[in-house]
């Protein structure tokens, strides 16, 4: 067994050291910790040393509230608004490496402007002046561009989906048409042609010819534990996708998949 760094009595963030915990079910260091409100939590001491856990969960529940309440638009914490929604998604989009999209957007480098980014209000009052209503979606006139007033157009769903980088122009059988036009005459969900053809390097014709399978629950075992792969990825941080190139498509153990993914590879 490894040796762990002794953290008692340094603080991270909120989060004072009391003593070690023990080890999970990772075998990795666990240390119970005293917040400044009072309460009492024991975490992973990676989680303090890469400052993703920083209170007792009172931080996080401090922010939102603020966030929510600063400047009375976005309907209350429990009761969010369609346009602050839209507003909060874009940022996970480009920021977050957990986002399911994220690499369509800032895994492609896609930004949020700086006036919108850390300002809601700012955003809304573009919105309301630039014709948002409740059955558009926020369009990127130029789909490798930022999030930007420049940039930025509301559209209906089906006029975004020609714009969006997904679909561009394929040639199968004779026809060229948007990757759209495509998966609405062959009855396939746009993102699963595009998942075949960029995540899987399919070809056109087995991607576009082969039927598709409803989605149904992978269980995988993994150090005598037994999850679905969504789980797993949750659980580790790993895109879903990837894992499932690497076992079901690649052939790769669970083992080689999970070590090297966790790995960075």
């Amino acid at each position: 067994m490894s040796k762990y760094k002794d953290l008692t009595g340094q603080k991270f963030g909120r989060l004072t050291v009391i003593k070690h915990a023990g080890r999970d079910n990772q075998r990795m260091a666990l240390w119970e910790c005293v917040c400044e409100c009072g309460n009492r939590i024991i975490t992973r001491g990676t989680s303090l040393r890469y400052g993703s856990t920083m209170s007792c969960g009172c931080l996080r529940k401090e922010r939102a509230v603020k966030a929510c309440t600063t400047h009375g638009l976005s309907g209350g914490r429990k009761n969010t608004t369609r346009l602050y929604r839209i507003w909060r998604n874009m940022k996970q989009r480009c920021y977050n490496p957990k986002a399911s999209k994220y690499y369509l957007y800032g895994g492609r480098g896609i930004k949020v402007c700086s006036e919108w980014l850390n300002n809601y209000l700012v955003f809304y009052k573009w919105a309301i002046s630039n014709g948002y209503k409740n059955n558009l979606t926020l369009d990127r006139i130029d789909s490798n561009g930022d999030y930007c007033p420049e940039n930025c157009r509301w559209a209906t769903y089906g006029q975004q989906a020609r714009n969006t980088a997904q679909n561009h122009l394929i040639t199968f059988r004779g026809k060229t048409q948007t990757l759209h036009d495509w998966a609405s005459e062959l009855g396939i969900k746009s993102r699963t042609l595009h998942s075949r053809l960029q995540d899987y390097g399919w070809s056109i014709e087995k991607a576009f010819t082969t039927p598709a399978e409803k989605r149904t629950k992978r269980n995988v075992t993994y150090m005598g534990i037994t999850m679905s792969l969504s789980e797993w990825s949750n659980r580790f941080g790993i895109s879903y996708k990837l894992l499932y190139k690497r076992i079901y498509l690649q052939g790769w153990s669970v083992e080689k998949a999970f070590n090297q993914l966790k790995k960075g590879a």
